[in-house]
């Protein structure tokens, strides 16, 4: 069965899919009749609901702010780039990409709202890889360049250091 986006966004496959899809399932009372009428598992929406609010305890527990990032995309996707940035990739001509970690050949999947078009900085990060016949990434997330270094790298680097 194929479904049509219900959620467009073209700029990230989280923004386009989890993000929305999490936010309905809650908002329609976490209803299996809802998941079956939007093409999405119950079973792995309860789950995501039940790891959201172990995360807030979490949280709580250690005295981090809870913070939303109130429908700010661009601050969601710093968010994504914080800990996925060694799946960073650059787009190249030929339409696939290039990993930023060992100059791997990447194709994006064909589910990705990224398939048909190129991200307008020319590069992502991505959720999940997938071999088959060829390296393809999933769940998408269009970034600037910079972002790498200024959410990632220094990160990485503060780590080492402690």
């Amino acid at each position: 069965m194929v479904c049509p986006a219900p959620f467009p966004v073209e700029s990230t496959n989280y923004v386009t899919n989890v993000f929305p899809a999490y936010n309905g399932f809650t908002r329609y009372g976490r209803s299996s009749s809802w998941c079956k009428s939007h093409a999405l598992n119950f079973r792995a929406m309860s789950r995501a609901v039940s790891i959201r609010s172990q995360l807030r305890k979490y949280m709580v527990r250690f005295g981090l702010p809870i913070e939303s990032c109130e429908g700010d995309a661009k601050r969601l996707r710093q968010c994504l780039v914080s800990g996925y940035w060694r799946n960073g990739a650059r787009w190249v001509a030929d339409g696939t990409y290039r990993s930023v970690k060992g100059n791997k050949i990447l194709h994006v999947h064909p589910t990705s709202v990224l398939f048909t078009r190129k991200p307008r900085s020319g590069w992502v990060v991505f959720h999940e890889l997938e071999e088959t016949k060829k390296t393809q990434i999933r769940i998408l997330t269009e970034i600037e360049p910079d972002w790498l270094l200024d959410y990632g790298h220094k990160f990485h680097n503060r780590m080492v250091a402690d």
